[in-house]
């Protein structure tokens, strides 16, 4: 088998799991949209009030609706003896891990960001700039994930691994909410965003470079 086919198989594989555990999917992203719906029930329906502050609520609810899903990430591998395997796999690690990532953002980030302009009309933004709102939602939650597959490796078989998955990745994931805020307010001002939208693409490249290995470090050392 080529490199290209078993990751391919890796990819498939996943994404089968991930529909057979859709609820869980489906979880996150009602999470998401309750997140959302439930701030113009706290603050009003001022149009003004709400437009000021919706991009962070986005993105806060993202990081929110994406932290409890984290967990799951290496659990099923975990529960059925699959870390051994993914170890043998004649390919890298970290490419498997990277392709297990990619899966996860299929499940998990690509919902979250064809969600966003729906729950952005929710809290009165305007429709302009909605695009690159997407576009960064769908690099952070990527970015999110990456650092997820990290931290769930290094909590495998841990007590509370979801509070330990949560103290590692919220100071990790400071930098994407940031960026990726500020992107997001000034797409939808009408502003330039490239400024801040190539610092969040930097922020998500060196996680990119960092974590499939960080994390193929991890699942060799829990192997052993």
């Amino acid at each position: 088998m080529t490199l290209l086919s078993i990751q391919m198989a890796v990819l498939r594989r996943d994404l089968m799991l991930g529909w057979r555990g859709l609820a869980d999917t489906v979880a996150g992203l009602s999470f998401f949209v309750m997140i959302i719906a439930l701030v113009p029930l706290a603050i009003g329906p001022e149009q003004a009030q709400l437009t000021l502050i919706a991009p962070a609520m986005l993105w806060i609810a993202a990081l929110l609706a994406t932290l409890p899903q984290m967990e799951r990430l290496f659990a099923r591998d975990e529960a059925e003896g699959g870390i051994d395997h993914l170890i043998m796999i004649p390919a890298p690690l970290a490419l498997t891990v990277l392709t297990k990532a990619i899966a996860a953002w299929l499940l998990i980030g690509l919902p979250l960001t064809l969600t966003a302009p729906f729950l952005g009309m929710m809290l009165a933004l305007p429709l302009t700039g909605m695009g690159m709102v997407m576009v960064a939602l769908g690099m952070g939650s990527f970015g999110l994930l990456l650092l997820g597959m990290t931290a769930s490796s290094l909590v495998l078989g841990a007590r509370r691994s979801g509070v330990l998955i949560a103290i590692l990745v919220l100071p990790l994931a400071m930098p994407i909410l940031i960026f990726g805020t500020a992107s997001s307010v000034a797409a939808i001002n009408g502003e330039d965003a490239s400024a801040t939208m190539r610092f969040l693409l930097a922020i998500v490249l060196i996680y990119l470079a960092v974590t499939p290995w960080a994390t193929a470090t991890s699942l060799r050392h829990a192997a052993e």
